[in-house]
């Protein structure tokens, strides 16, 4: 499975990893943790060794201060705050043939580094931190060498001391713990304490993997891969292990309960069991006694390592300077690059232009030859100042490195070419390219690039391709040209590069302010052909500008959306060289006179396209810097620089069209409930909050520290309290806030339309709603949807039928119950399911359906995996054959339980069955999502059909997977009468049974409104919560306000919420509702455009009486 699929599968299932890292560092001391056997590989075994190491009676260990002090150097590097000023050593017990002593030295109690840090990039430029529970030293163990026959120890190894760097449990993402190791490889090898060398082993890694699922926070247990020395290993083995647990829980319903020790086979690709996971107690950590007590504050003190020379700093100046992350981490991953660069830029101060230079002049191993960086440093500053070229950069800088005494100064002087020389080639080169030079100046300055190859083909490369363009234009010119050269002769426009340069930031030049009284008389879509000769005056954006040398032509938008094209000439239009600086979407003003174009320029596809506007008079009110997309392109664009520059997105014709029919639709419903003489009012935004429903956004307050205002999930009681009020007919287009991971058809926060009614039926509520539905449609919308009348279903039959309560109406492939049917079978996949409660259903595809082939292999592939995602074992299915059935299954099945099931589904010649058997909900979830893939597999869905419906008949309640009872909708439903009596007794076995007046308004498969009748008696909605389990205080903290309000005379009332972003999706074909929305949120829940979530200042967080607990 790939890892993504994986990712998916884990959302779907709302699981989440808990990972946690033990990395093992061997550290590049002179001699032995605890003897003075050297620390060094060799290859003849057992040469490095005394009786320290090899754990002989009656010696006694003696501490490596070179040891301690690299470790500490370590802890620097990490952050630690180095809590235990004296530190200590225990005995680790544990009986393997590498272990000569039986016992281990390590630290338990008082480790060398109590805490830590690490902070990290990832590829895509995020950031995450990695936080350290310890870091201690310990010996390594010796190393066994397995022969055929026979094993053997070579104790050369044995008592090498070791760093062992413990995380926390806090990594989320399997590719997080390959990112996070590497940066300790990193770290340790620039600091110098390890060469970390992993095919020696010098640096490997035990990763502990367990699933939970979101928002809970116990730890289940775990699974330890041991002995990881490959980064790529590392993902590799976490995805296999994850799908392992991942498929258990799909299968059992429960997290393994087993702690196991695991070995990865980089050859199988797969894990290994190797004995189940010890426990801290297996391990009977005692006090080491043959050891002091070591105290480490003035070694502590006097340490000090340069944080700004480690990864994450140069990679966060790397980053900042525009650098791709990716391409940040190759000067990271060795110290002597970092370096490099770190000492360049320091001077430079431009990462892009320095990393650019580097990566193009230096290879990976060459910097071992770079003598004295100062001098790099100087050729890098000729380079940025544009003296010199990028071929006598790279011609020098290879010199450099072959030959120290190498004068780079006199090379550049020498194949520097001069001034003079460049500008004598210049008007040799103009004179024999008459034409090109006349359209430069007729202003196609594009042509300049065809002069400067002919200049640089004639002189070489030794003088810049910009300083030979800027040369040709000032020649052609006269350097009157709208200001080519600046007073102090730097350039401020037309420059086109030749080497790689910084990321700067664009400056625009400058232009006058201009305010005026009247900005336009007309906008485009007032004119049409019969505007001819009239005067006008637009003002708008500028769409596109199309340089014809002597005439110029735009395409100006405005506010409208139409486009109208402006035609300028130099002889009606003195000042035309200033529109050079114009760039798409700069705005301007523009009058003069609208003629008819010629009958050649004609555009069929503009409304206005055989008119223009001849300009007498254009000015620039704001210029444009370039794009960050093209505008009609927008919606093709990436949805993260979308949403980072929202603001140029919604000049994009279709969103905007979206948001304008928005607002129709909006307008019109409260024109259709002004007129049934609703009110629109207003609730508050900040209110108590509840325990129930989904996650509420809470906001502290600084006037009642301890206290907390929570965001509306919606104004449930608040119109229930109008009800109560008196307010017979309430609606409000209510902002409501949930703090639950964004969808595409969920956001943070999002807009319903709430109604409420006194004195009405569920009926009367059902009508009014269904025709405000049929009115939006058809008078706004028109002949753009097929719309079908509304339907009523139960919610027995959605669910038996369709396997959900949205059901998409606009095709067949209804599901069938054939437990009846198959109940005697022994193949296990249906009998166990149902000996233990749950159901077998079918899904009959007939050929018809199937088209003009029967579906293939791998569309059945993709329908089994689908089913798996959705909780399902596999997919097992029957194609009806001419002579036989044909499946994998008939031979376990049995001929007559298949020939039941191919007469109960009236199965056809061509036909295939699918399957789904397992506990009720996921028999029906399963089957859902197979049957909404077949209608868009076989295309049986019409994408100009609206089938709208209403489901009724709801259970009021449900168990949760607690076994307690709980609401379906809401709490403040009213029972159906003819089990009201049911209600009020609350017998356990009743309670199930108990339908509610609710309804929920369904289109094309997606839930867009959902309301009840509501229980407006307090001893009904008192036995609502005693049937949920709750005592009557439990009650009053949750809905106390309302029912005391219902003790005052509430009338019966009931209502509902329409989902309006998500009707607007619908309605504009759109797959996500971030589509229909003004200013979204982008999947995880982020603002791009203003930065949100965002970090607020300590004394703001301290003024709100709230303490940051980092995580």
């Amino acid at each position: 499975m790939k890892l993504e699929q994986l990712n998916e599968l884990l959302k779907k299932h709302e699981l989440e990893l808990v990972i946690g890292v033990e990395t093992h560092v061997r550290l590049n001391t002179k001699s032995k943790l605890f003897c003075s056997c050297a620390n060094q590989e060799i290859e003849t075994p057992n040469q490095n060794i005394c009786s320290v190491c090899t754990g002989q009676m009656g010696v006694l260990p003696a501490i490596n201060k070179e040891a301690i002090t690299k470790a500490i150097y370590f802890g620097k590097a990490v952050r630690s705050t180095f809590g235990n000023e004296v530190i200590s050593w225990d005995r680790k017990h544990y009986e393997y043939p590498d272990n000569p002593k039986n016992i281990q030295i390590t630290q338990f109690h008082n480790p060398v580094i109590p805490d830590g840090q690490v902070s990290c990039y990832r590829n895509d430029g995020s950031q995450f931190t990695v936080n350290l529970t310890q870091v201690h030293i310990e010996e390594d163990a010796a190393k066994l060498m397995h022969e055929k026959k026979i094993s053997l120890v070579d104790f050369n190894k044995a008592g090498v001391p070791l760093i062992e760097i413990v995380t926390e449990p806090c990594i989320r993402h399997i590719e997080d713990v390959s990112t996070y190791a590497q940066y300790i490889h990193r770290i340790v090898q620039n600091i110098g304490v390890s060469e970390a060398n992993l095919e020696k082993g010098e640096f490997k890694s035990d990763v502990s993997v367990s699933l939970r699922k979101k928002r809970e926070y116990s730890l289940n247990p775990r699974t330890e891969i041991k002995n990881l020395n490959s980064f790529k290993f590392m993902v590799d083995a976490l995805k296999e292990e994850v799908e392992k647990q991942l498929n258990y829980f799909l299968v059992n319903k429960s997290f393994r309960p087993d702690q196991t020790t695991v070995l990865w086979d980089a050859e199988l690709k797969q894990t290994k069991t190797m004995r189940k996971k010890e426990f801290e107690a297996d391990y009977r950590f005692i006090s080491e006694p043959d050891l002091p007590f070591v105290s480490i504050k003035n070694v502590v003190e006097s340490i000090d390592v340069d944080l700004s020379t480690l990864p994450f700093a140069v990679e966060s100046i790397l980053i900042k300077g525009g650098v791709l992350p990716q391409d940040a981490k190759f000067f990271t991953a060795d110290s002597l690059r970092s370096e490099t660069f770190i000492a360049i830029n320091n001077e430079i101060k431009d990462p892009s232009f320095v990393a650019k230079t580097l990566v193009n002049n230096i290879a990976a191993d060459e910097y071992t030859e770079i003598h004295r960086v100062e001098h790099l440093t100087e050729i890098f500053q000729l380079f940025k100042d544009e003296k010199i070229t990028s071929v006598l950069v790279q011609n020098a800088i290879t010199s450099y490195l072959k030959d120290r005494s190498f004068d780079y100064n006199q090379y550049f002087e020498d194949n520097t070419i001069s001034e003079s020389q460049i500008k004598d080639v210049i008007v040799k080169v103009i004179a024999e390219n008459e034409a090109i030079a006349i359209d430069i100046q007729s202003g196609n300055q594009g042509k300049a690039g065809i002069l400067v190859g002919k200049v640089i083909a004639i002189i070489g490369k030794g003088a810049s391709g910009k300083v030979i363009r800027e040369g040709i234009l000032e020649a052609l010119s006269g350097n009157v040209d709208g200001g080519l050269k600046t007073e102090d002769g730097s350039t401020t426009k037309q420059q086109t590069p030749q080497q790689p340069t910084t990321k700067t930031e664009e400056v625009l030049p400058e232009i006058p302010l201009i305010i005026k009284e009247e900005y336009r008389t007309h906008v485009i879509s007032d004119i049409s052909d019969d505007s001819i000769n009239e005067s006008v005056t637009f003002s708008g954006w500028v769409s596109s500008v199309r340089d014809h040398g002597e005439l110029i032509f735009i395409d100006l938008r405005d506010s409208s959306t139409q486009v109208f094209q402006v035609r300028l000439s130099r002889e009606s239009f003195a000042n035309l060289d200033e529109l050079v600086k114009l760039k798409p979407e700069s705005v301007i003003t523009v009058s003069g006179t609208i003629v008819q174009r010629k009958e050649d320029d004609y555009n069929a596809a503009l409304r206005t396209g055989k008119i223009e506007l001849e300009a007498k008079d254009l000015e620039i009110l704001n210029l444009s810097k370039t794009l960050p997309f093209e505008i009609k392109r927008a919606t093709k664009t990436n949805e993260n620089v979308r949403f980072q520059y929202k603001y140029l997105d919604h000049r994009n014709d279709d969103v905007r069209r979206v948001i304008v029919n928005r607002h129709k639709v909006i307008k019109m419903m409260r024109d259709i409930l002004d007129a049934q003489e609703f009110l629109e009012i207003e609730t508050p935004i900040l209110s108590a909050g509840t325990d129930e429903g989904a996650r509420e956004f809470i906001v502290p307050t600084r006037k009642q520290a301890g206290l907390f205002y929570t965001l509306p999930q919606a104004p449930q009681q608040f119109k229930q309290m109008l009800m109560v009020s008196g307010y017979e007919k309430y609606f409000q287009i209510a902002r409501c806030f949930r703090d639950e991971d964004s969808r595409g058809d969920r956001q943070p926060e999002f807009t319903q339309l709430d109604i409420e009614m006194a004195y009405a039926s569920m009926q009367q509520i059902i009508d009014l709603n269904t025709n405000m539905f049929n009115a939006i449609v058809q008078k706004i919308y028109g002949k753009k949807w097929m719309l079908h009348p509304f339907e009523i279903i139960t919610y027995k039959d959605a669910m038996d039928y369709y396997g959900c309560d949205r059901p998409d109406l606009r095709f067949g492939l209804k599901l069938q119950d054939i437990t009846a049917i198959v109940k005697d079978t022994t193949f296990q996949v249906f009998s166990k399911p149902i000996d233990e409660g749950g159901i077998v259903k079918c899904i009959k595809v007939s050929a018809e359906e199937q088209g003009n082939k029967r579906l293939s292999k791998g569309q059945i592939e993709k329908l089994t995996a689908i089913a798996q995602q959705h909780g399902l074992g596999g997919l097992a299915y029957i194609i009806v054959n001419e002579n036989d059935l044909q499946s994998p299954i008939i031979k376990f099945l049995g001929e007559d339980i298949a020939a039941g099931i191919i007469k109960t589904t009236h199965a056809q010649v061509g036909d295939i069955v699918f399957f789904s058997a397992a506990d009720y909900a996921t028999a029906n979830k399963a089957l859902d999502a197979v049957r909404q893939e077949l209608g868009k597999m076989l295309r049986l869905i019409n994408p100009k059909e609206l089938r709208p419906a209403w489901v009724i008949d709801f259970p009021m309640f449900e168990k949760t997977d607690e076994g307690r009872w709980t609401f379906t909708h809401n709490p403040f439903s009213m029972p159906a009468i003819y089990d009201i009596e049911k209600h009020m007794n609350g017998k356990e076995d009743a309670i199930g049974s108990i339908i509610a007046q609710q309804y929920d308004l369904i289109l094309n498969g997606y839930e867009i409104g959902g309301g009840s009748v509501r229980a407006h008696k307090p001893e009904i909605l008192e036995a609502t919560y005693k049937n949920m389990g709750y005592n009557k205080a439990e009650m009053m903290k949750s809905v106390g306000t309302m029912y005391k309000a219902f003790h005052y005379g509430a009338p019966p009332h009931g209502g509902i919420a329409w989902g309006v972003d998500r009707l607007m999706m619908i309605l504009e074909k759109k797959a996500s509702i971030r589509e229909v929305m003004a200013f979204p949120k982008t999947g995880t829940s982020e603002d791009l455009l203003f930065g949100a979530p965002s970090l607020l200042s300590d004394k703001k967080v301290e003024e709100m009486n709230v303490k940051v607990m980092k995580k």
